[in-house]
């Protein structure tokens, strides 16, 4: 029997008192909502857009774009072109390889959902095949629609569509990157795009 054993071992022996696990612990009564949300990431160095109609998400996302490109390079995910319709940005093809992304100025992705107690949004992997495009873009636009934005972590995890974890990967985004690791100075975008922003659209 190892040390480790034989001090477990005894410690088992000097326990009097058993108790039954306690089970999980209950989710905080947390506010929810779009307004929330905004307020959370506009905490954290991002910027909220919104909501807008479905049908005005391309000319929203088209907006935006126009403010952080500065004519530059504008792509977006299959998914979110087809979502968004005609505009200033393109489709990354398929076998684009991460290095291609370094003179990207804005990329679209879509979000599954959102978290209003710490501005999260979820990214999953089959909606940004490209896992490289967000970390490597100069600015980032994340497209939410405002029913998927729920009050805390907890809900918002439990949201997830069961094959959420089937293409890899699943990333949560909060804000831009940031670090303060050098004189305790905030300096945005050391590892990651200078800005999040996150559009928040109606389906209905």
């Amino acid at each position: 029997m190892s040390d480790r054993e034989a001090i477990l071992s005894r410690v088992r022996k000097a326990t009097t008192h058993t108790a039954s696990h306690p089970g999980a612990h209950p989710p905080p009564d947390l506010p929810g909502g779009f307004e929330r949300f905004a307020s959370r990431l506009r905490a954290v160095g991002g910027e909220a857009h919104g909501p807008v109609a479905a049908w005005a998400l391309g000319e929203e996302a088209t907006r935006v774009a126009g403010l952080r490109a500065q004519g530059g390079r504008i792509l977006a995910t299959e998914g979110a072109s087809e979502r968004l319709g005609p505009g200033p940005w393109v489709v990354a093809p398929p076998d684009t390889p991460p290095g291609a992304f370094e003179d990207v100025a804005v990329a679209i992705v879509e979000g599954t959902v959102g978290v209003a107690e710490n501005a999260a949004v979820a990214v999953e992997g089959k909606h940004a095949r490209h896992r490289a495009l967000p970390f490597l873009c100069r600015y980032l636009i994340l497209l939410l629609p405002t029913a998927s934005i729920f009050p805390d972590q907890h809900r918002a995890t439990a949201a997830l569509p069961e094959d959420a974890y089937d293409d890899h990967h699943l990333t949560w985004i909060s804000g831009p990157s940031k670090t303060a690791d050098i004189e305790q100075t905030l300096v945005y975008g050391a590892h990651g795009p200078l800005s999040l922003d996150v559009i928040a659209y109606e389906e209905r």
